[in-house]
């Protein structure tokens, strides 16, 4: 098994596959966009957990400053097909945790932040209205 950080189109395709679509309801060009900025010091990023060259688990997360905690790393999205995969990845982010001087890990909810309504979401729903 393999940890690395998501950053090539290839690999987002493969995360992306990995979502439930029903109750995450973004657009791969909205999971795409939403993880671009990964360079950023505040920005999320996306770490992929694969076997054999399939996805098997990612997280998202960032880190962000805490008026009483300090430092805290906070996961805003958790997908995985089993519990291996979730150790695995949460054992992974405590060792960054504690690399940029965490204080505290803070898990949310996962939920679809829709971005504004963009071009993507225009073309996508056109396309969606001329099939039968």
């Amino acid at each position: 098994m393999e940890i690395r950080l998501i950053t090539v189109r290839e690999d987002f395709e493969k995360a992306f596959k990995l979502l439930d679509h029903q109750a995450y309801p973004l657009s791969f060009y909205e999971y795409f966009l939403k993880h671009d900025l990964y360079s950023q010091n505040d920005a999320l990023k996306l770490i992929g957990l694969f076997e054999e060259n399939e996805c098997v688990g990612t997280i998202s997360y960032r880190i962000k400053k805490c008026q009483y905690l300090g430092r805290i790393l906070e996961i805003n999205e958790i997908h995985h097909k089993g519990i291996k995969a979730y150790k695995k990845l949460m054992d992974f982010l405590d060792v960054i945790a504690s690399e940029e001087s965490c204080n505290s890990i803070k898990i949310c909810k996962n939920k679809a932040e829709r971005m504004n309504y963009s071009i993507f979401d225009r073309m996508e729903n056109y396309f969606k209205n001329l099939s039968f």
